[in-house]
């Protein structure tokens, strides 16, 4: 594996890490049915982002 796909992973596992984090402290802080709500506007955000991101490295490419 070189080492920039192995730092690609690393940054993509610290991102999913970070999210998981965020999503249950909004759990442990929120109750139901709010904190599913809250969880699923933040995947929502987070995929948008992760778009954008995944758009800008196409476009770096050309």
């Amino acid at each position: 594996m070189s080492e920039e796909l192995y730092k690609e992973l690393q940054k993509v596992y610290t991102k999913e890490a970070f999210a998981n984090m965020i999503k249950t402290d909004i759990r442990q802080r929120l109750p139901e049915p709010y904190a599913s709500i809250y969880c699923k506007q933040f995947d929502n955000f987070k995929n948008v982002a992760d778009f954008f991101e995944f758009a800008a490295k196409l476009m770096r490419r050309q």
